[in-house]
């Protein structure tokens, strides 16, 4: 079962660096789109009608990429309240509750993914942007890519959470 368990924490990690590097290049793009536009608004006589629109999307795909981190990470805003609560006299009701709550929130991204987002990003393939004339389906993708990756990490979660109870329970 650990080869198991080092199998998926070298996933994860890969997975994670890869989401980051991504992130971080799309963010790079932000900053450079946003200097761009303030500085030439401020210095040139005109400013370029691409960059606020760059921007966005750039924005927009640092996001779907952070947000399969943020689930590994486990750094979506929670309430711990009942969890603090239980945790000293019934550790077994925490690690029930944490799995099914991973479960659910699998489920509900898959479900996302599947009856919303994917139709509705594939519906708006045929329209351009209106400043950079780029096809929408580029920005729509994104969604695709948010959900999956988001299934994805919620996936390896409930594995992980899943190989932790067999160890606790093999020792």
């Amino acid at each position: 079962m650990s080869g198991l368990r080092q199998g998926l924490d070298r996933f994860l990690s890969l997975f994670e660096h890869v989401l980051c590097f991504l992130g971080v290049i799309f963010y790079i793009t932000f900053v450079v789109c946003v200097l761009v536009q303030v500085i030439s608004r401020n210095f040139l006589p005109s400013a370029p009608s691409w960059t606020e629109e760059a921007a966005r999307y750039s924005f927009i795909y640092m996001v779907a990429f952070g947000c399969a981190v943020a689930v590994h990470r486990n750094e979506f805003v929670n309430v711990e309240f009942l969890h603090d609560a239980l945790e000293p006299k019934y550790p077994m009701v925490n690690r029930i509750m944490d799995l099914l709550i991973k479960i659910l929130l699998l489920v509900f991204t898959v479900y996302i993914l599947l009856f919303s987002v994917r139709p509705f990003a594939f519906i708006k393939f045929q329209m351009l942007s209106t400043a950079m004339s780029l096809p929408m389906q580029y920005v729509y993708f994104s969604m695709v890519l948010m959900f999956a990756f988001m299934a994805v990490a919620y996936l390896c979660e409930i594995l992980t959470i899943i190989l932790d109870w067999n160890r606790k329970e093999e020792h």
